[in-house]
């Protein structure tokens, strides 16, 4: 893929950009702040991914709102317990899901996979080395399917049709290109809540054991409960 290469650069960025000021992060039990270190370290990717757009087949694909999801494997480390692929969410009630699976752990995807999940489809960009997985869901997104017009999705699944059209070809490695499209300036982006992401609380005596928090200032309701908003603005938009 020649073309999608340059997204996988992009994302390249996060890395090295993380390698150089790590060491000036807040202690990972400063959940904000250490948020905040995390977001920046992503500013220059979502420049490029949102100026950017997919092209599959004869459409184009334009990702508006990108967010970030970020998860530290280990005791200590950083804990995003929404995200779907990372070891402790799978232990959660699930202690021998490795076991079973004859694992030691979940396989980190190469830098630019897609994953598909219940919320939409990721571009990971997880490191091994360091122990960490990190990825964005396009959110929000315009399609042009090969007529110049363009139509705003809100709905992050709709992407399963949008962009997956002919599944995933296992015959082909050039079924999607990644566009550049040059870099926004930052801003023209504007930070804000990940949609239907609830604040979390560690549990007491229990290293992987998350709980959302409910009530509070900013709140959302999800099946019937009111929880509080997760204060991470790792939602990355157009304006």
């Amino acid at each position: 893929m020649p073309r999608y290469s340059f997204l996988v650069d992009v994302l390249s960025l996060f890395e090295s950009t993380r390698k150089k000021r790590v060491s000036s992060f807040p202690f990972p039990t400063s959940r904000r702040a250490y948020a905040e270190c995390i977001a920046a370290c992503f500013m220059h990717c979502a420049q490029h991914v949102l100026a950017g757009y997919f092209k599959v087949l004869s459409r184009k694909i334009y990702p508006t709102a990108i967010e970030l999801y970020y998860h530290e494997e280990g005791v200590g480390g950083f804990k995003d317990p929404v995200m779907y692929h990372t070891n402790d969410r799978k232990l959660v009630g699930h202690e021998d899901y490795f076991v079973r699976r004859g694992l030691q752990e979940l396989p980190y995807f190469p830098m630019g996979s897609l994953n598909p999940h219940t919320s939409g489809i990721d571009v990971t960009f997880e490191n091994p080395q360091a122990q960490y997985r990190a990825s964005f869901l396009i959110r929000e997104y315009e399609v042009d399917y090969g007529n110049g017009e363009r139509h705003y999705v809100k709905n992050s699944t709709d992407l399963y049709d949008d962009m997956l059209i002919a599944g995933i070809p296992l015959q082909q490695t050039d079924w999607m290109e990644w566009c550049d499209g040059g870099v926004l300036q930052e801003n023209e982006i504007k930070r804000r809540w990940r949609r239907n992401v609830p604040d979390y609380a560690q549990v007491e005596g229990h290293q992987n054991r998350w709980e959302k928090k409910t009530g509070g200032e900013e709140t959302f309701v999800s099946a019937g409960v009111r929880y509080a908003k997760c204060p991470f603005n790792w939602q990355f938009a157009k304006r």
